[in-house]
This record gives structure tokens, C-alpha cells and sequence, in this order.
């Protein structure tokens, strides 16, 4: 009897495949060797990389190459359970998150990988690289105590980030967010408001305003939250995707701030004090937080993630946070 090594491959607009991978390499000194229990997808970015909408060589942070264009593996939020230890401080049975594609197996220098405390279920687990993009996004926007804040966009990294501005002591004074679901989801975590695009009136109040939509044409509405010297943060990816932008009178005379936030780099006002370990430990305490697991929708067999793919592009704003659970009696062949 040998065991499967499925591995997800994107292979052109609209294609997903699972191929049979081939048999992991040796363990190196300090490499250990996981199972996959669960991946994640972060829907808003590898729904650009499914419909082709993303650069070129699409995000070179996580590929070990510069692969340009399709066919090729992707994925970021990858936890296993480890069944080879060459590493003297990583034991037999102990669960790993690991920023690599979705596949029922990874051999993992220790650098790759961190080790999970028994306090953080290893389902919401998958939960942290959003986590940690939320943890940025609030640093990089300054929000302070009493703050109004605006998040446009109630995905998972928008509602992670309402959730730690609520923490850092501001006010969410609205998320809009077209799904009555992900409202609802925003309430729960402590947001004063959620509405429909509909019914937004933008007042030019916001201390901070979030754009975590994916669509580069709602800068327009975070402009128009924005209060004189606001901060406006770009969370989104959006890939290949352009938009007119109203950059005149409102944008200029209320002398706003616009500013990008990406997780591969730490703000520069941390890093006298921060590092990344310290910045995932951070993580790890707010992981514990079981509220978390109402962003979890049900875990789907990784044998249907072509069609996961199809009905995440179809119908985008129905899901949270999307997961691929591995049955190891189902990779026996």
C-alpha cells in the first residue's frame, strides 16, 4: 500500500488540478516531514490568481523560484502534523503552520514552519497568516484609542482587522460589507455598525478608514469616509485590476494620508522593538480567542478543490474562511 501526494496546481485561468506529486526527498539535518491536516485559501488573493487577474510572477515572497505565469502551486495557510523529525527541538505528532501550497505533504526546514502550542486547535490555526496581515494592517494605519474607524470590505482580513481595532480601542463605527452574513459575523466581533453599500453615507468623519474590499474603485468611497489629515489603508491586493481614482479637491484639501499595508515586512516604527517571531507570538495569544471559529465555514474534502475554486468565483461573497481538510485513509492507495 503506498500513499498519495496530491499536490494543487493552478494551470491556467479558471483551471485547477490535483496531480499526483512525487515521493518527498530525504530528511536533511534539521528538516522534519508533516501531513497536511488543513489549508486555507485566502480567497481575495488566490481569486486573482485563479481568474489570471495577478502579475506576472505572482508573489515572489512565497515562491521558491520566479515562475512567471501559469502552471504553477500556490497557497499560504498550510497546517500538518509532523511524522518525520530530523530536528532536535520538533517531536513525533506535533502540529505545524507553514506558509506553502495546498498538498497532502511538506518536508519543512525549521526556518519554514512554526510549531502550534496545544492551546490553538489546529483548524482555527489556519486562521493566522490572515491574523498576521490584520496585526500590520492595524499597526500600519496607527488607529488609537478612541479613533473612528471605517472598514470597507467584511472578508476575513477585514473583519480580523475591525476585531483588533476594537482591541487597540477605537471605535469601528461601520464596516460596510454587501453580505448579510459577514455583517452579521462583524456584529459578533464588536462592530458598533455593519451595513450594505446601499445605505452608506459617507460623512468624512473616520480617523482611519480600511479599504479591504479587492476593488481598487472603492478608494473613491474610503475618500469620501475620510476625515481632514485621515489615514486611508490600502489592505487589498488587487493584482492587475485598474480603476479612475478621485484624487482631486476632497483628496487634497483634507491633506490625506493613503497608505499600503503588506505582512512580508514589519512597519518601520516596529522594528526597533518587533521581529516576525515576536509579531507570530502576538498571533498565537490572540489565536486562543474561540470567537475566531465563527469565521471558519465547514472544512471540504481537498479531493474537490477544483470545484471549491469554480463556486468560490461564482458566488465569491457567500464564504468566510474557506479550508481543505486531508483524510490520510483517503490518500491510501
Amino acid at each position: 500500500m503506498r500513499i498519495r501526494r496530491r499536490e494543487l496546481w493552478f494551470v491556467g485561468p479558471k483551471k485547477v488540478e490535483l496531480r499526483e506529486g512525487a515521493p518527498g526527498p530525504a530528511l536533511g539535518p534539521g528538516q522534519v516531514k508533516a501531513h497536511a491536516l488543513y489549508s486555507a485559501i485566502s480567497q481575495g488573493t488566490e481569486l486573482l490568481l485563479y481568474r489570471g487577474e495577478g502579475p506576472q510572477v505572482f508573489d515572489s515572497s512565497l515562491l521558491s523560484e520566479a515562475v512567471q505565469g501559469f502552471p504553477l502551486r500556490y497557497g499560504y495557510c498550510w497546517v500538518g502534523q509532523i511524522v518525520e523529525s530530523g530536528a532536535a527541538d520538533v517531536s513525533m505528532g506535533q502540529h505545524v503552520l507553514a506558509l506553502r501550497p495546498h498538498g497532502d505533504e511538506h518536508v519543512l526546514a525549521a526556518d519554514e514552519m512554526r510549531v502550534l502550542p496545544d492551546a490553538v486547535p489546529p483548524l482555527r490555526a489556519t486562521l493566522a497568516p490572515m491574523l498576521e496581515t490584520a496585526v500590520n494592517i492595524v499597526w500600519d494605519s496607527g488607529v488609537g484609542l478612541g479613533d473612528r474607524v471605517v472598514v470597507l470590505g467584511g472578508g476575513v482580513v477585514g473583519l480580523l482587522a475591525a476585531m483588533l481595532c476594537k482591541r487597540a480601542g477605537a471605535s469601528v463605527v461601520a464596516m460596510v460589507e454587501p453580505s448579510a452574513r459577514r455583517r452579521h459575523c462583524a456584529q459578533l466581533l464588536g462592530v458598533d455598525e455593519a451595513r450594505p453599500p446601499e445605505e452608506d453615507a459617507p460623512a468624512a468623519d473616520a480617523d482611519v478608514v480600511i479599504e479591504a474590499t479587492g476593488s481598487p474603485a472603492l478608494l473613491d468611497r474610503a475618500i469620501a469616509h475620510a476625515a481632514f489629515e485621515a489615514t486611508i489603508v490600502v489592505a487589498s491586493f488587487y493584482g492587475e485590476r485598474r480603476t479612475p481614482i478621485s484624487l482631486g479637491d476632497a483628496f487634497h484639501r483634507r491633506r490625506l494620508l493613503l497608505k499600503s499595508s503588506q505582512v512580508s515586512h514589519l512597519p518601520a516604527a516596529k522594528l526597533a522593538r518587533w521581529s516576525h517571531a515576536r509579531r507570530f507570538a502576538l498571533v498565537l495569544e490572540l489565536l486562543v480567542d474561540s470567537r475566531l471559529d465563527g469565521l471558519i465555514d465547514p472544512a471540504v474534502p481537498f479531493d474537490v478543490a477544483p470545484a471549491t475554486y469554480a463556486r468560490l468565483d461564482a458566488d465569491p461573497g457567500t464564504a468566510l474562511h474557506t479550508v481543505f481538510a486531508y483524510d490520510l485513509q483517503q490518500r491510501r492507495v
